[in-house]
């Protein structure tokens, strides 16, 4: 069992080496049952990955680790920028926002950020209450968790959308999907960036 440490805010480490799916499985799993614990009436977390190798994959990781504990997951569609994230999880009061990203570390690392409500890091002695929940293993059969049916619902279903611009005029698009369903009866949302609208304007 590799030991995981949290530096500021997350953890990083190297791609294949330590950071690999079933070690951002057992992360997944304290992120996921903190924000139970803490946020029992706010299950809802913002997950987005920057552009390092293997991002997409980390993400649809954590995804499934979420979804299999019942959190309504708003999962970026494509590579994000961490303010991205912070923006997501204060716009929609989620009880966390995790972003994929190693910041300045050299390209063979990848990291996990964690968000607070507040869109800025967790404070230091709740990033120790995740670490210390970290499970030896995440005991998840990842395969079998569908993320395409959690994304998709009825034609007939309505799909109401919300706009959060972003600080340099992008406009992050909330497509809600009120009844699309994992086949554990779980949500996950979509978000895509566009451009500003200018019925929107800054």
């Amino acid at each position: 069992m590799t030991k995981i440490k949290f530096g500021t805010d997350g953890w990083r480490a190297i791609i294949a080496q330590e950071f690999t799916v079933d070690n951002v499985a057992r992360v997944s799993v304290a992120v996921a049952d903190w924000v139970l614990k803490k946020q029992p009436g706010n299950t809802r977390i913002v997950l987005g990955h920057d552009c390092r190798f293997g991002g997409a994959l980390f993400a649809e990781t954590c995804a499934k680790v979420f979804v299999s504990r019942g959190i309504e997951v708003h999962l970026a569609e494509g590579f994000v920028s961490t303010p991205m994230i912070s923006l997501g999880a204060q716009r929609v009061q989620a009880g966390m926002g995790v972003v994929l990203t190693a910041s300045h570390n050299p390209p063979s690392y990848n990291g996990y950020k964690l968000k607070g409500i507040h869109g800025g890091p967790l404070i230091p002695e709740e990033v120790q209450e995740v670490e210390d929940m970290i499970p030896a293993a995440h005991g998840i059969d990842l395969s079998s968790i569908n993320l395409d049916e959690a994304r998709e619902g009825p034609a007939e279903v309505d799909r109401p959308r919300d706009h959060v611009r972003g600080s340099r005029g992008e406009e992050l698009r909330h497509e809600g999907h009120p009844r699309m369903r994992h086949a554990l009866g779980l949500r996950c949302h979509v978000w895509r960036w566009t451009e500003r609208d200018a019925a929107h304007p800054s």
